[in-house]
């Protein structure tokens, strides 16, 4: 059994789904956005960020907190990370056509950052956004997530444990 394929199981079983995002944003050309990342309390004290970049480990990282929970700003770009509900959430402001591309949200950890992608569309001014389908009201939502994060708090340590005794064996045979 290879030492990195059993890293690489563990690390997406246990990972990978304590952050969450959107995974599309859309945006009209001179307004603004904001986008939402929830994490697992876990991960409260760590550095959030926001990155720019077709391919995750390439990207640029446009704007970062720094430790507390202050609004942090570089240019049209601001970040405020709120500990207590385990969410950080990015503002990007005047919009343009170019800020349409692949962006990252990011916690900052040793070896391995957690990122997840959200596509950012940028709509021209006289152009409408495309109508909402769902019903959810942001309650709902967090709601929903709550759930989902519990059950997932719970089957990741059970994936982990099975990974690893699975790994302990394969190594004895």
């Amino acid at each position: 059994m290879d030492f990195v394929f059993l890293y690489f199981m563990i690390t997406l079983s246990v990972a990978n789904a304590t952050l969450r995002g959107p995974q599309v944003v859309n945006g009209n050309e001179g307004e603004s956005v904001q986008i939402t990342c929830t994490y697992h309390m876990f991960f409260r004290n760590y550095q959030k960020y926001w990155c720019k970049g077709k391919n995750r480990s390439a990207c640029t990282i446009l704007v970062k907190t720094q430790g507390s929970e202050k609004t942090i700003s570089e240019g049209r770009i601001s970040i405020k990370d709120d500990k207590r509900v385990g969410e950080f959430t990015v503002t990007m402001d005047q919009l343009t056509l170019n800020d349409q591309d692949m962006y990252w949200c990011g916690i900052i950890r040793f070896l391995m950052d957690l990122q997840i992608p959200v596509k950012l569309d940028i709509f021209e001014s006289h152009q409408l956004l495309p109508p909402v389908t769902d019903n959810l009201s942001v309650q709902e939502i967090r709601k929903n997530n709550s759930k989902y994060h519990f059950i997932w708090s719970i089957l990741r340590w059970i994936f982990f444990v099975i990974l690893l005794l699975w790994g302990i064996v394969a190594m004895r045979i």
